[in-house]
């Protein structure tokens, strides 16, 4: 009989689909006192993790004399401003913010149950903007999901939660609720309360050693933030070390304005140390190219390169993804009319040590 280290990925998640169960349980709700506080949940010791969903439920007091206050381009995602899962061998399978957390999950199937409604309170995302001269309560309400596995096929990435050396917690750092609207000159936002709760999504431990999946593989989503000067060709170095699948790019000028693609003077490239250049790609046609690989236009000055998309996002081989750990460097070169800021949101693979 095979053993466990003979079978292969593919084999091992065929037998984890039939030899395990799905879990799906709620934390208790933690209620947010003030704006620009934070709160933290400890995982539970059961299981194996493989997805975090976390709901965000707020009120804001509106004024305004024109009835409504707008929304803002990344609501309601932006009122989080950091999150962070972290494990207390080191690692943090997510440290980013809610915008670009946002971001990074529309390059997905079906984003538009990402994007906010302002009819249907039972969207995944739900911000009211109806406002009186005098001040009138405003609900907003959205579901962040931070899966932790490649896909929904394949289980690489799940983190054993029930090993007592083990600890996981998620911290969450809240914004204002102004960062949901754009109001103008008059207008008014005030926080009146708020209320998060995270769903868990574990997997039962299989029974039988040759179903257990390798988790000796973590997925590892971040993002930071790099200023550039206009007029003249940009060099950004990223982090190597690890495996990229998706790396999005996000372009700003320093007004927080996005980048539109008449603002670029050549080609957005990814060069490996220094000399090679296997993507070098115009603004206009990698944001087409994302269109038709997503079925809808990314946002204004947003780009992705997604080494997973073999035809359906998430879903492909491993074929081109870029592994860091053989590169002394890996950069982003391009050239702009404007100077700004650069956010970079990896998706990257770590084997645990």
């Amino acid at each position: 009989m095979a053993t466990q280290k003979q079978l292969s990925p593919q084999v091992r998640a065929a037998n984890f689909a039939t030899m395990t169960r799905q879990t799906l349980q709620m934390l208790p709700s933690k209620a947010v006192q003030a704006e620009l506080s934070t709160v933290q949940f400890d995982l539970p010791k059961a299981r194996l993790l493989s997805r975090l969903v976390i709901e965000v439920e707020a009120v804001a007091t509106l004024k305004s004399a024109n009835a409504t206050v707008p929304l803002s381009t990344y609501s309601p995602y932006a009122i989080l401003r950091r999150i962070s899962l972290d494990l207390n061998n080191g690692f943090s399978p997510y440290v980013v913010s809610g915008r670009d957390a946002y971001m990074y999950n529309i390059n997905r199937l079906n984003p538009d149950a990402l994007f906010p409604s302002q009819t249907n309170s039972r969207s995944m995302a739900y911000v009211e903007n109806a406002a009186t001269a005098g001040g009138k309560d405003a609900k907003i309400k959205f579901r962040l999901e931070l899966p932790l596995t490649l896909n929904d096929r394949d289980p690489v990435g799940l983190i054993l939660l029930q090993n007592q050396e083990t600890n996981v917690q998620l911290t969450i750092d809240v914004d204002t609720l102004t960062k949901a609207f754009a109001p103008a000159s008059g207008d008014t936002v005030t926080f009146k309360s708020m209320l998060i709760t995270p769903l868990v999504e574990t997997f039962s431990i299989p029974a039988v050693p040759d179903a257990v999946p390798d988790i000796s593989v973590l997925k590892l989503v971040s993002s930071k933030s790099d200023t550039f000067a206009g007029n003249g060709q940009n060099i950004l170095t990223l982090q190597t070390g690890t495996v990229y699948r998706k790396l999005a790019l996000y372009f700003e000028d320093l007004d927080g304005n996005p980048l539109a693609d008449e603002d670029f003077q050549g080609n957005i490239e990814l060069v490996f140390n220094q000399a090679d250049i296997p993507y070098s790609i115009k603004p206009s046609l990698l944001a087409a190219r994302n269109h038709s690989q997503l079925g809808y236009p990314l946002p204004k000055g947003l780009y992705v390169f997604d080494f997973s998309n073999q035809g359906l996002p998430n879903f492909g081989g491993s074929r081109d993804y870029i592994d860091t750990e053989r590169l002394t460097m890996f950069q982003v070169r391009f050239s702009t009319t404007k100077n700004g800021k650069m956010t970079s949101i990896s998706e990257t693979l770590s084997r645990l040590q």
